[in-house]
């Protein structure tokens, strides 16, 4: 097969225009239908990735410290004297932090003002030097600890074989092995509530144009190679140097999902909430920190991936409006968007030091909310669903129903005659709408 690279070549981008910063207003932030952001939080730091304690307080990681937010706003530095400080973690009381040049446990750290009192102890060191510093670790399904480290440049060969890779020790820190490679930047990564596949997004090199290489979210799976620096996408080769190996292309595995080129993914979870509607549970929200050098300026927003199959189904906007495209400026950059406790999402932004609280205001089916009651009767039950009765409807299939009883709570309705199987009910007010799944025999 013939390889034709001429419109790879990686060429320099000197004439691209800033995207300069705005101030942030909240009011310029937008959502789907039915939700509704606030700000959670102000911490004046680089907030990254977070996670909740098991006192239900969120830690988020934030350059030189580690922040507790309780749920009245209140910010406190519970760590301090880290240098990146990027990913946390709880595993019972212990915290985790993947910072700059290694990963550090802080035992017992759950405490009354929220400081965190046990000194650190350093698990495991990870590379430094130039390229990408931020270190993501996580503990996976089996106990052990699992760790990414980016690379040193757009596109090379790495001397280290831990960089552009993904780690895995045991969770002490030790018996380091090489789990993933071909990585070059995985910043984010979770792993799939049902079918417990590790997913994980991987940012493109720069240099090839506005729209190559695609971000990738790939399953990441033990000793398979996910094709950086030579093969990018569908198995698809660049050609960025003397060095580049596009012959191994075929070799390599291919992403499960591809994303706009340079929106730069880094924080990756799934949503395991019930507090958003039910077609949400188990997709993954990703947070598009925005490109530095693309023409015409992408990403600055949080993005939803519809995956509750197991498999990648679409991309779409979730939360945007950091961006504005015409005077090519930013109020804000998203990181990293957490599934709470109390079912809401919570976004980190490094520029503005926010951290954003995503609910759903709008109607709402009940998990297993519709019940028959006689032949051709049901009732649906759940929430927000009819403060204005004249302004709801529902429908089967998209046919219009009729309605007995209209409440925001509940609603009866009618079901023609002549419509079996799987039968999709749907519900919409002023706000939004909701559907859901009935089988009629």
């Amino acid at each position: 097969m013939r390889l034709f690279y001429a419109a790879l070549t990686v060429v320099p981008l000197f004439a691209q225009p800033a995207v300069n910063s705005r101030p942030f207003r909240i009011e310029e932030l937008r959502t789907p239908p039915g939700f509704e952001v606030s700000v959670y939080a102000r911490t004046n730091a680089g907030i990254r990735l977070m996670t909740f304690g098991p006192n239900g307080v969120l830690y988020a990681a934030g350059s030189d410290a580690v922040f507790a937010i309780g749920a009245d706003g209140k910010v406190t530095r519970a760590v301090t004297g880290l240098t990146g400080a990027h990913s946390v973690v709880f595993r019972d009381n212990d915290l985790f932090v993947g910072a700059g040049d290694g990963v550090y446990r802080f035992r017992d750290a759950v405490t009354a003002d929220l400081i965190v009192k046990s000194p650190a102890e350093k698990l495991l060191s990870l590379p430094t030097g130039s390229g990408h510093v931020t270190r993501t670790m996580a503990f996976g399904p089996d106990g052990r600890m699992y760790v990414t480290a980016g690379s040193t440049c757009n596109f090379c060969i790495e001397t280290d074989p831990r960089r552009a890779a993904m780690m895995r020790f045991e969770s002490d820190g030790s018996g380091q092995t090489i789990f993933a490679r071909g990585l070059r930047n995985s910043v984010g990564f979770a792993w799939h509530p049902v079918t417990g596949d590790l997913w994980a997004n991987d940012n493109g090199g720069d240099g090839l144009g506005d729209d190559v290489p695609p971000e990738e979210i790939n399953i990441v799976q033990e000793g398979k190679d996910y094709g950086w620096p030579d093969c990018y996408g569908r198995q698809r080769p660049a050609n960025w140097g003397s060095g580049a190996q596009p012959n191994r292309c075929s070799s390599t595995t291919a992403p499960e999902v591809e994303m706009q080129a340079h929106s730069a993914p880094l924080g990756l979870s799934f949503y395991t909430g019930t507090q958003f509607p039910a077609s949400y549970v188990n997709d993954a929200f990703v947070g598009f920190h925005g490109s530095w050098n693309r023409n015409e300026p992408t990403g600055y927003k949080v993005v939803r991936i519809r995956a509750a199959s197991g498999r990648g189904a679409g991309v779409e906007d979730f939360l945007l409006g950091f961006l504005d495209t015409a005077t090519r400026t930013r109020s804000g950059r998203p990181v990293y968007a957490l599934n709470g406790p109390d079912g809401a999402l919570y976004i980190s932004d490094d520029t503005t030091g926010n951290v954003y609280r995503v609910v759903y205001k709008g109607p709402r089916i009940s998990p297993g909310g519709i019940v028959q009651r006689a032949h051709g009767v049901y009732e649906l039950y759940g929430s927000n669903l009819a403060a204005d009765p004249s302004r709801f409807s529902i429908s089967a299939n998209g046919t219009p129903l009729e309605t007995l009883y209209v409440s925001p709570g509940q609603v009866n309705f009618l079901l023609p005659q002549g419509l079996t199987g799987d039968i999709t009910i749907q519900v919409a007010n002023e706000k939004a709408g909701d559907t859901a799944i009935v089988h009629v025999d």
